[in-house]
């Protein structure tokens, strides 16, 4: 019977199933005894399928009628999904048992009677991958262009089949302990995505240790001439240094064991690291080549521009290159990029000559929009220009990875330059830490260990600390001045002091974050990024407040006027005991940049600059947020506390229900938790916002000393203190001199 056996051992033949249906390819469905009873019409189909594929739980009424008969009214398409349930039961009937359960209001598949072959793949676990036959057909290729709804929802269920079949796969190849199924599972893999990495490197480390050189280095060529046909260009470092390690060891007839193939490799590895240090020839924008700013073994990613077309030459032509080519210096000097520059846009009469392919992992791609508002004087018109852009990744079939749109007027170029410049970046080394994700830790270069402690530190949850913690300290042992590491560091330091309680521990986060800052800037003097968070970080201590304040100003000038400046100005006032003003400034950067990254890293900022400047309901809004996506953050649990005793409504019922919750889960996480820890943490507050603060809490119901919970010195989490973790500097003391 294909992918299924008759009956399960210790199943009862009544308990067996009695349906098969296979969804991969064209749908199939057969008896027991292989009496096909496939439904010729393609709705009845349709139903079946979404029945199959909905994880056997019922699916309602409603959505049944939506997704076949998107295009008519309610009350037809669930008068045409009442025939369609009559008819699939009809053609069900041969089996003389009812394998739907038919419900008023929704259906569902009874499970012990079917089985379904996609769901053999969808439940599959790392162990159990290999046992299934191997396929690459598609789910359901008999019921495209039923319906647009069920076009859609066809497209994410393969979407979803594939997703997770590919990650089981990479699951397989790194944890199955024999190395002849990490090589299948590593084949498979490749069979799925032709450009997937960790496969490849998979699949020549485990060639060599059977002894299979020859097959390894077939391998290695494999590789490389796929990235060339493909994306007309090369895999990552890591790879590429796998692949010249194994050239080398060939080449020098030595034996391919497996010590000998990763002692070489390892050792080549860590003298590139200690040999290596960021380039900043491009700093000044005189190093525009074709080989890229920025590259070397340091780079995660390249990163190209696509050439304007001719259609786009307008007026505004200088402006958008010049927003391309100050973006491009400025993703050049964060040192973990290599960036191909943008193509100059030829003369009219050249512009058939223009160049169309354009270099990198990653692709800037540009539009001009343009539109006709009415004047300033009444019976005219103004032209507004906007720049789209968009980022996509040519690795993954153009998959777009951030896309923002931009009014273009007289004077902005530099602000829009500094806002692609921080949001590109961003997005891409979070990209490349969830493209490195299923990599064992001990293969990551220190800027790839970087980027997966960046991605833990986005997290912001206290149980991602540790491991961002043991990843950054790796890296910045093997390389202690690059500029990527000591900016992640400094703001691992900030993050993680959010949510430490005790004053020692508090200092010492604040202390590594400050070291890690400064050498950021011995490294790159001009850094703004670098000065920015330093200044935060100096806000904090009061001793240097005003250090803090100088260093803002002093930035001002260099930075874009309607850039991150703006939100480390707003805690700057906050600090400054003006903390309306503080709310005021930013409304004005949320307005500028909704989806910003700073407002979710900081998001402990954001929510107390609102509450302690009259925005509690924005606040609030914001703390729920950060609540329901990690509910273990005392820091934010404190906030949200705060927050709803703030608002105005706080005797309704919904409030009062919420803020019971959210105390529980505090004294849970901290049974010890009071005034007194809280006047502590917020030490460095002006007297009168540290006082509006706590009186907030108390309204919300937090005792002013934990004696009333004495005897209870361990969190009911476990952990080793408040917040279930230690702390010790990430930042060496090489690093910084």
């Amino acid at each position: 019977m294909g992918l299924f056996g008759t009956i399960k051992p210790g199943l009862r033949k009544s308990q067996a199933a009695i349906l098969h249906l296979d969804l991969l390819g064209s749908m199939a469905v057969q008896m027991l005894d292989g009496t096909a009873l496939t439904p010729t019409g393609a709705k009845t189909r349709g139903l079946l399928a979404i029945l199959a594929l909905s994880d056997r739980r019922p699916v309602t009424r409603k959505t049944l009628a939506h997704l076949l008969w998107s295009r008519r009214s309610d009350e037809q398409a669930r008068a045409s999904l009442r025939q369609e349930i009559h008819r699939l039961s009809e053609a069900l009937s041969p089996l003389g048992t009812d394998i739907l359960d038919i419900q008023r209001h929704a259906l569902t598949l009874k499970p012990v009677l079917t089985t379904v072959d996609a769901e053999r793949y969808l439940n599959a676990s790392p162990s159990g991958i290999l046992k299934l036959p191997e396929t690459d057909a598609t789910l359901l290729t008999d019921l495209e262009a039923v319906d647009p709804a069920l076009d859609e929802w066809l497209a994410q269920q393969r979407n979803r089949l594939r997703h997770h079949m590919t990650t089981v796969l990479e699951q397989a190849e790194s944890s199955l302990p024999d190395p002849e199924q990490r090589i299948a599972a590593a084949n498979r893999l490749l069979r799925l995505d032709r450009l997937n990495e960790n496969a490849w490197k998979t699949l020549m480390r485990e060639l060599v240790r059977t002894a299979d050189t020859s097959a390894a280095l077939l391998a290695a060529e494999q590789c490389l001439a796929t990235f060339r046909d493909s994306l007309a260009n090369e895999p990552s470092a890591a790879t590429r240094l796998l692949i010249d390690e194994l050239r080398a060891s060939q080449g020098a007839g030595r034996s391919s064991s497996h010590s000998d193939m990763l002692s070489g490799r390892v050792a080549s590895c860590e003298a590139t690291f200690s040999s290596e240090r960021p380039s900043h020839g491009a700093t000044n924008g005189a190093a525009h080549t074709a080989e890229g700013w920025g590259t070397g073994n340091q780079t995660i990613a390249s990163i190209g521009f696509s050439p304007l077309q001719p259609e786009l030459l307008t007026a505004i032509t200088p402006d958008l290159e010049n927003i391309l080519d100050e973006t491009a210096v400025g993703l050049a000097n964060q040192g973990f990029l290599s960036v191909f520059p943008p193509f100059h846009t030829p003369p009219m009469r050249e512009s058939s000559k223009v160049e169309t392919r354009a270099s990198g992992d990653y692709l800037v791609q540009t539009k001009i929009q343009t539109s006709l508002l009415p004047g300033a004087t009444e019976g005219t018109l103004s032209q507004q220009v906007r720049l789209i852009v968009r980022v996509t990744d040519q690795r993954r079939d153009g998959m777009i990875v951030w896309a923002e749109r931009f009014p273009i007027i007289p004077g902005n170029c530099d602000t829009v330059a500094a806002l692609l410049t921080s949001e590109i970046g961003w997005r891409i080394a979070l990209a490349e830490a969830r493209n490195s994700a299923s990599r064992h830790a001990d293969e990551l270069t220190p800027l790839e260990a970087g980027l997966r402690a960046f991605a833990f530190i986005n997290r912001k949850e206290p149980a991602s600390f540790l491991p961002a913690e043991k990843l950054l300290q790796s890296a910045l042992r093997r390389d202690p001045q690059h500029p990527f590491l000591l900016m992640t560091a400094a703001l691992f330091g900030l993050v993680r002091s959010y949510e430490q309680w005790a004053p020692e521990r508090i200092e010492r986060e604040r202390a590594a974050a400050i070291e890690a800052a400064r050498g950021l800037i011995r490294v790159i003097p001009e850094t703004i990024t670098g000065r920015l968070i330093l200044a935060r970080l100096l806000l904090d201590r009061p001793s240097e407040r005003e250090a803090g304040l100088r260093l803002i100003e002093e930035t001002k000038p260099f930075a874009p006027s309607l850039g991150i400046t703006i939100a480390i100005e707003a805690y700057a006032l906050l600090m400054q005991d003006r903390p309306l003003e503080a709310a005021a400034c930013l409304k004005t950067f949320r307005r500028s940049h909704p989806t910003h990254p700073f407002v979710d890293l900081f998001d402990t900022d954001v929510v107390l600059i609102f509450l302690l400047g009259g925005n509690a309901r924005e606040a609030v809004e914001r703390s729920r947020i950060a609540f329901s996506m990690s509910p273990t953050r005392i820091s934010m649990l404190t906030l949200h506390l705060a927050g709803l005793a703030a608002l105005e409504k706080a005797d309704d019922e919904s409030v009062v229900a919420e803020q019971t919750e959210a105390r529980a889960q505090l004294l849970r996480l901290m049974p010890d938790f009071s005034l007194e820890a809280v006047r502590t943490h917020y030490a460095y507050l002006p007297p009168t916002q540290l006082a509006a603060f706590l009186t907030l809490l108390e309204r919300a119901g937090i005792p002013a000393t934990p004696l009333a919970f004495a005897g209870r010195k361990k969190p009911a989490l476990g952990g080793t203190s408040s917040t279930g973790y230690e702390s010790s500097s990430v930042v060496p003391s090489s690093s910084v001199p």
